[in-house]
């Protein structure tokens, strides 16, 4: 969960959004974005394993326009059985919807079943994340049938925690596009208050935004953090 009021991009996607901004206004380079992510057991089958439900909202607010608008939001309710069969071992299996919820053509949407298994020690964590689309002719074949191609099967997430600083490195399609279409998003927390954390984030490759599954751009934030990775 983090806000960045500085989120700078090098290439908006200019022509995805004619028309559709007050005042046809043009897509600025600078904008805020933001994320909320919320997760909540639905039932207990054992101590170790439950069944759990987690909702994460992303959003971009052309805060920085004449206009200011909401260029574009996503919406990913997920359910889940999460276990920690084993020390350091968490596994998690289920379903995820995301959507944008503009309808026309500028709904973009897919549905997801996929597996999440992390390792974890004291000061680090990795997660491997596989997927694979459902459902399809209710989301994904409606509006954006290449989602896949762009945004792959799967992401690999790494992070590492020093003297309260956590440093985390995603990787999404890189080795499956023939690196092609991949993705890299890096990030740094560092301490600013005892609830708060300073947060630095950058993003290269395709998928910035649902609505940009199939552009690629470089972006850049800064701003704070609630809660980290790990």
């Amino acid at each position: 969960t983090y806000v960045l009021p500085l989120y700078y991009t090098a290439r908006p996607y200019y022509s995805v959004y004619g028309g559709s901004s007050p005042e046809d206004q043009q897509v600025t380079h600078t904008k805020l974005k933001a994320q909320l992510s919320l997760a909540v057991p639905v039932f207990n089958f054992s101590k170790n394993t439950a069944l759990k439900l987690s909702y994460t909202q992303m959003f971009y607010w052309q805060f920085y326009a004449r206009s200011r608008y909401f260029r574009e939001s996503s919406y990913k309710p997920q359910l889940f059985i999460s276990s920690n069969p084993i020390k350091n071992w968490l596994i998690e299996a289920g379903v995820a919807h995301e959507s944008n919820g503009r309808g026309g053509d500028l709904e973009r949407s897919w549905n997801r079943a996929f597996v999440d298994v992390s390792l974890s020690g004291e000061h680090w964590m990795l997660s491997v994340k596989p997927w694979i689309l459902i459902l399809k002719a209710a989301s994904s074949d409606l509006r954006n049938k290449d989602i896949d191609k762009f945004l792959g099967y799967g992401r690999i997430l790494a992070a590492y925690k020093t003297h309260d600083n956590t440093f985390s490195l995603m990787l999404r399609n890189n080795v499956t596009s023939g690196f092609r279409f991949g993705t890299v998003e890096a990030t740094w927390s560092f301490p600013l208050k005892k609830y708060v954390k300073g947060y630095i984030q950058a993003f290269s490759g395709y998928g910035q935004s649902l609505i940009e599954y199939d552009h690629y751009t470089n972006s850049i934030g800064i701003g704070v953090i609630l809660n980290d990775v790990i």
